[in-house]
């Protein structure tokens, strides 16, 4: 902990806005040292808040527990995955940076409802999840952090993300899956209006101040939907590993992958 303390006490010498939360965490025991697999140093994780999804740590790179763990598979599962061909939709935090940066194919993409798909719209390509111009067969991995939640058409964006994978790509992403069997749909769209099935509830959206709509919250159905709407094959990864800073709630990383015929 005194070794934890000597390193935290570094960082917020240059970065005086976390001093707080960081001191904070280290006087009362919520920071661990351990290795970050996005900033690929080892590091002090703190827990700055209770709901350690968003706010346990780390003090170099500000990175949290779910853009690690997609790291953290991205080098276990395909570690050649800087020469892929990627598309990254709706990218986001520290994962994403570490993507754009080292991945020479890489191509983010945001949707704005008012520009056309394929069009780059300030520096960024705009794309539907839902129906994206990506060619068939064209991509090595789709990523995505936290979007399938709202999609309004999750089978069509589950399709279509298929049929940009070429044989033996995969679709890696995170999502919040529920311990429960049965995926709870909260809102829907008919006829070009949404249907509020629950009450409304929205997350941030790096691209709109007003946040993006809960749309579905996932059970333990989502691979079996996967496979149904997409003919994708889906693993469901979850990890608790403090010496990775992995922890927190919803911890899930997931695989879809396209596979030939038999």
């Amino acid at each position: 902990m005194w070794q934890n303390g000597i390193r935290a006490g570094r960082y917020v010498l240059r970065h005086p806005r976390w001093a707080a939360g960081l001191l904070r965490a280290v006087v009362t025991g919520r920071s661990n040292r351990g290795y970050c697999a996005v900033c690929r140093r080892r590091t002090v994780f703190v827990e700055r808040e209770p709901w350690l999804r968003d706010f346990y740590q780390c003090v170099r790179c500000h990175s949290i527990p779910r853009q690690r763990a997609l790291l953290h598979v991205l080098q276990d599962q395909f570690p050649k995955w800087r020469d892929y061909a990627i598309h990254e939709s709706s990218p986001a935090g520290a994962a994403s940076i570490v993507l754009k940066r080292d991945c020479r194919r890489y191509i983010e993409s945001q949707f704005w409802p008012d520009v056309a798909p394929g069009v780059v719209h300030e520096g960024v390509r705009c794309e539907n999840l839902e129906a994206s111009t990506f060619a068939d067969g064209s991509l090595d991995l789709v990523i995505t952090q936290d979007v399938l939640e709202h999609v309004l058409w999750p089978d069509r964006a589950f399709a279509d993300i298929a049929r940009t994978l070429r044989v033996g790509g995969c679709h890696v992403f995170t999502v919040p899956i529920y311990e429960r069997d049965q995926t709870v749909v909260r809102a829907v769209e008919q006829n070009g209006k949404i249907n509020y099935l629950q009450p409304p509830d929205y997350h941030g959206n790096p691209i709109d101040p007003n946040g993006s709509l809960v749309v579905r919250e996932w059970g333990r159905d989502l691979p079996d939907y996967i496979r149904q709407h997409s003919g994708l094959v889906t693993i469901v990864l979850g990890f608790r590993d403090r010496s990775l800073g992995l922890d927190g709630e919803f911890l899930h990383v997931l695989i879809s992958r396209k596979v030939g015929p038999a």
